[in-house]
């Protein structure tokens, strides 16, 4: 027969294990930081940063980031936060969803393909020529 002591301390031990195995899961479904200013869905997970990207339109520093999240949710969101932006459909072969636009920033909200499941949010901050 095993003594308390010895089963408390094996329980702890195999539950600090079984923790350690959870957290890198949970680092990797963190975001990374978004420093676009544009507004962040609270539910986003798997964000990521790029270098700025040059365009005929300019220079653009743009942020992913996806939700489990129904895309009519993410997209009622990003209207309430954005009231003042001018939206668009984005319907096309890839992407469905909408496009947000303040002056020459940009947030989309899609889903890839038809029946896309997770909503995608894309931010695009405007850097200048």
């Amino acid at each position: 027969m095993i003594p308390h002591r010895r089963v408390r301390r094996l329980i702890a031990t195999s539950a600090a294990v079984a923790a350690l195995a959870i957290i890198p899961s949970a680092l990797f479904a963190q975001n990374n930081p978004n420093t676009t200013g544009l507004p962040m869905y609270p539910h986003l997970t798997t964000g990521s940063e790029y270098p700025a990207v040059k365009t005929k339109a300019g220079n653009y520093k743009i942020y992913t980031a996806q939700s489990s999240d129904a895309i009519a949710t993410v997209e009622a969101w990003y209207r309430h936060a954005l009231p003042k932006a001018v939206e668009t459909k984005d319907d096309n072969a890839l992407t469905h969803g909408i496009v947000l636009t303040m002056g020459k920033d940009k947030v989309l909200v899609y889903t890839l393909g038809k029946n896309g499941k997770a909503a995608v949010v894309e931010l695009q901050k405007y850097l200048g020529s």
